[in-house]
């Protein structure tokens, strides 16, 4: 059985700009990995904001998860700065974890729990 939710993003004038997910939901654990993709014409907008929180909320109030936690490369800084400000924090660093664009970087692990999130 798949154990992932993913949601379609619409923007304002009800136009698909992404999708949001839970992944990998383990009720036994209660845990969940989340992710996002947005057009890059969406980006900035807010569209990833809104999205991510609701379905955090949906997460930790609908499936009763204990956890929802992500990875994101160390140079994404708009991404960490998003995640920093719904309220993730980072748990840890694997470090030269990725080869992007002819060198290493690290990769940020983040999660939120049910207990930290208050929205």
């Amino acid at each position: 059985m798949n154990n992932d939710l993913i949601l379609g993003i619409e923007s304002d004038e009800k136009e698909l700009v992404g999708w949001v997910f839970l992944k990998d939901i383990d009720y036994a654990h209660g845990r969940a990995s989340i992710g996002i993709l947005l057009s890059s014409e969406a980006r900035g907008q807010g569209y990833g904001q809104i999205a991510m929180e609701q379905v955090i909320d949906l997460g930790f109030k609908q499936l009763r998860l204990n956890k929802i936690y992500l990875t994101t490369r160390g140079i994404n800084e708009q991404a960490i700065a998003l995640y920093e400000k719904i309220g993730f924090v980072t748990e840890g660093k694997l470090r030269n974890h990725a080869y992007v664009d002819g060198k290493y970087v690290d990769t940020y692990f983040m999660g939120i729990l049910a207990s930290e999130w208050n929205k």
